[in-house]
């Protein structure tokens, strides 16, 4: 429920720059390959350069800034009980693993969001977008 109408208010606002397709509502990863290809075949085309830049984010939900992720959706103009909700939400994570029957001492997330969240996915978007937009198209 809390992500849902956090997507609704990202999309309706304009927060989530438009060249991020992943996980968003009738969009697809293919549609930035379909793009890409345009601006390629133009180019070729014109005789002109094509310069694109691609980012690899090892471990991008492991090592994704939480304080970052609060400040963007400050700067998005989120106040009052939501951003108080998604701090207490990040904070205080611990986990163990599992190997067989054995299991691991307690280790505390102290970045990142949680793996299989889907709240996780558009505070990493959330996050993302503030680096998007300062990028020239």
């Amino acid at each position: 429920m809390i992500n849902a109408r956090l997507v609704y208010e990202l999309e309706i606002n304009g927060c989530i720059s438009p060249y991020q397709s992943g996980f968003r509502k009738g969009r697809s990863t293919t549609d930035n390959i379909a793009f890409l290809e345009s601006q390629i075949r133009n180019a070729f085309v014109k005789r002109n350069h094509l310069v694109s830049i691609f980012f690899d984010l090892e471990k991008a939900y492991d090592r994704t800034w939480r304080y970052g992720i609060l400040r963007a959706l400050s700067d998005f103009g989120f106040r009052g009980h939501l951003p108080t909700f998604i701090q207490q939400f990040l904070s205080f994570r611990h986990f163990r693993v599992r190997v067989g029957t054995t299991l691991s001492g307690t280790f505390i997330q102290s970045e990142g969001v949680p793996q299989g969240s889907v709240l996780s996915v558009t505070l990493f978007i959330a996050h993302i977008s503030s680096i998007i937009s300062v990028l020239q198209p």
